[in-house]
């Protein structure tokens, strides 16, 4: 593999082309493609030139900045101190060949020839010299392990540790002597705010968390050029008590029904998508806007539009994502908010036979997409309680009546036997009262169901009309 420096009329001070990502993969390369050129700000030009082959340069005024990248329509344009971002227009990145680059400004000239890219990976420039590596895409900043003069201060270690009812946090830093660390948590199963704190470190440091339940930490260090390394967004949750769990597994359905998953957030927060991914398996669920509500479920699939048509349930929320293929025989799933394994489950021949999918927390034959059913009950606290006054009714009988508790205004729905909406009651916020449900009314003799919904979070019960 060939990476030459052709001209080298460069100072520190010129302009330097240092990461050129040409063949993404996930996305079409026309969302995901970039070039990224390091700027210094002592450094004074009227216009930047960017050229590929013999193809018209782009031409743009010099940027004032720490860094230059240039992407389609600014896509790829993160909140970086220092960053300008800029639009590649109609110039599309050669991904089955080598590319030659040159960047001009004023008397400065740097130009390299590439060779043939390796798919989801980026070629990224060694220091200052004429060598360049495939490594993982850093959009936006550069990569410590070859831009040694990066001057960054990030975290080289965070470790958590559960033990006499309390979060110990620890680790160590890089890059710098000493430090203002800042960080904040709350409790997930609980809600409410956010609690903040802070402490000057140096090297190693150490501090307890006060809480028994999930939390939720977020440690953040002063911003600098290298982002990645300054932040910390993660999940404490001792094994088998994570509010986000996997509810449903169904790796063998029967074709062409698409494999999926199903996962549950129970607890009172939503959660970022952007953070959250099967561990070892595929990318993030979203973006940052993107996210699983409170008691809510969601449904992740390769291949949603297949897997609405066989869900049945037209209100569940569907997940596009890369989870790989599920082993029919045997096989295991974790799942990480960010890096922290949350949840994990295993599965072989003796747990449900094909094409049945199951229930992790029971390891019974379970199909019901997007509903929580009693076997699958969270291991935290759930947002109402209700009684019914009895599940068995005669036509001509009593009506029936419910009691529901919650902190949240909850909707009690009256469903006929083919889960059709006939009735509907909001019962207020800690009214705890009983309700009458005309069920005789709107029923007629055999099944029908009472739906209780707060939020995401829903329970459906089942009654029998008698004549």
């Amino acid at each position: 593999m060939k990476y030459v420096l052709f001209a080298s009329a460069m100072a520190v001070a010129c302009p330097m082309l240092v990461e050129v990502f040409p063949d993404p993969t996930d996305v079409s390369d026309q969302q995901g493609e970039f070039v990224e050129i390091r700027l210094d700000s002592s450094f004074v030009a009227d216009t930047l030139f960017v050229q590929l082959d013999d193809k018209s340069p782009l031409k743009m005024p010099y940027p004032d900045g720490e860094r230059l990248l240039l992407s389609h329509e600014k896509i790829l344009c993160p909140e970086i101190r220092g960053l300008v971002c800029g639009d590649l227009e109609k110039l599309s990145l050669p991904n089955s060949r080598e590319s030659r680059w040159i960047v001009r400004a004023g008397t400065c000239v740097d130009s390299v020839t590439l060779d043939k890219p390796k798919q989801g990976k980026s070629f990224q420039r060694i220091a200052l010299g004429e060598r360049w590596t495939l490594e993982e895409a850093t959009p936006g900043y550069g990569n410590p392990l070859y831009e040694l003069d990066l001057g960054n201060c990030g975290f080289s270690l965070v470790e958590f540790e559960f033990r006499d009812n309390h979060w110990r946090v620890s680790g160590k830093i890089r890059g710098c002597k000493e430090a203002p660390l800042a960080f904040r948590y709350r409790d997930v199963t609980r809600g409410g705010g956010w609690k903040n704190d802070s402490l000057q470190v140096g090297g190693n440091f150490s501090f307890v968390l006060a809480e028994k339940t999930p939390v939720e930490l977020q440690l953040e260090l002063p911003e600098d050029g290298i982002p990645f390394d300054n932040r910390v967004d993660t999940l404490l949750a001792v094994p088998g008590n994570s509010p986000l769990f996997f509810t449903e597994v169904h790796h063998c359905p029967q074709e062409p029904e698409p494999e999926w998953i199903e996962v549950y957030n129970g607890s009172r927060v939503s959660f970022p998508l952007s953070k959250i991914r099967l561990c070892g398996k595929g990318g993030f669920w979203g973006v940052a806007e993107d996210s699983i509500g409170p008691y809510q479920s969601i449904l992740v699939s390769r291949d949603t539009a297949a897997l609405r048509e066989f869900t049945g349930f037209r209100e569940a929320r569907l997940v596009q994502a890369s989870i790989g293929f599920l082993n029919n025989t045997a096989g295991s799933l974790s799942l990480c908010y960010g890096d922290t394994p949350v949840d994990s489950i295993v599965w072989d021949k003796s747990t449900v036979g094909c094409p049945s999918g199951f229930n992790p927390k029971t390891g019974k034959a379970e199909n019901t997409p997007g509903f929580q059913g009693s076997r699958g009950a969270a291991p935290v606290e759930e947002p109402l309680r209700y009684r019914l006054s009895s599940r068995v009714l005669r036509k001509k009988g009593e009506p029936l009546r419910v009691k529901v508790e919650s902190e949240q205004e909850v909707v009690i729905n009256l469903l006929d036997s083919a889960g059709r909406q006939v009735w509907k009651q909001k019962a207020p916020a800690m009214s705890n009262a009983w309700w009458n449900v005309p069920v005789q009314q709107y029923t007629g003799i055999g099944a029908a169901y009472v739906k209780f919904s707060t939020g995401s979070f829903e329970r459906v019960v089942g009654i029998v009309v008698r004549p």
